[in-house]
């Protein structure tokens, strides 16, 4: 007599299979211990009411809500001798700050430092609109430094900075993924195109070099919008009646 075939863990042929599978067991739920507290400690000069390279990173920290400590330099007394340990330690070979410690790791660079810190949160991998409008600026913040404070051509400077405002508001046209900001992080906030900007804009109208007219209208409501979030607001009310001269920011001192 003819055995039946074993079954295969089905039954039936063509599309129609019946598949039998193991019953697993349910998976245990493993209890969460709490939200994990980054260690996060910044380090940029002591610039008072103006905010530099370190203040755009020190905007986006706050505006999403990521706590951190601050070292501040004084330009004049002490950044020499940090800029020199920088360097020496190999902390920073560039000798630039800003500079961040992430629990472990080292990040240099503002904008480099705000990608990377989206990717280590999760808030972005990535943005194209962002990263233009940081790359167009960055070579402007590099002029601000010149002329604000280092003898350069203050008329010349002013009259591109007006020029420029009307290619950021042609970025903004073409690249914005939102009503105010090029784009929203996972946690509802603006990205690091939008800090560089809007922090730039203020350092600008501080050192006389932008008057709120000079604004069109789709740059004026991303930078209204942005310096308008409550710890950046609060941050910025900390330091009114400080003026814009807080310190002056050496030339490639910062990056």
């Amino acid at each position: 007599q003819r055995r039946p075939p074993r079954r295969r863990g089905f039954e039936g042929r063509g599309p129609h299979r019946v598949v039998h599978r193991r019953a697993m067991p349910p998976r245990r739920k493993v209890p969460r211990e709490g939200p994990i507290v980054d260690d996060i400690h910044l380090k940029y000069l002591d610039l008072g009411a103006l905010g530099g390279r370190g203040g755009v990173v020190r905007f986006f920290l706050l505006s999403h809500k990521i706590h951190f400590t601050e070292e501040l330099y004084d330009p004049a007394t002490e950044w020499p001798a940090i800029k020199k340990q920088l360097v020496e330690t190999g902390e920073n070979p560039t000798g630039t700050v800003p500079v961040v410690r992430y629990n472990e790791q080292t990040l240099t660079q503002h904008v480099a430092i705000m990608r990377e810190v989206c990717k280590i949160r999760g808030l972005c991998l990535g943005d194209h609109g962002n990263d233009v409008v940081a790359d167009h600026y960055a070579g402007l913040r590099d002029k601000w430094v010149e002329a604000a404070f280092m003898g350069g051509d203050k008329a010349a400077f002013g009259a591109l900075v007006k020029e420029q405002m009307r290619v950021f508001e042609a970025l903004y046209a073409k690249y914005a993924q939102h009503d105010y900001f090029l784009k929203l992080a996972s946690d509802g906030m603006p990205l690091w195109g939008d800090y560089c900007l809007a922090s730039f804009i203020r350092d600008l109208k501080l050192t006389g070099f932008l008057a709120e007219s000079d604004l069109p209208p789709r740059v004026k409501k991303m930078y209204d919008a942005l310096i308008s979030l409550p710890d950046i607001a609060n941050w910025i009310a900390d330091k009114e009646g400080g003026g814009a001269d807080g310190g002056e920011e050496p030339p490639k001192e910062s990056s």
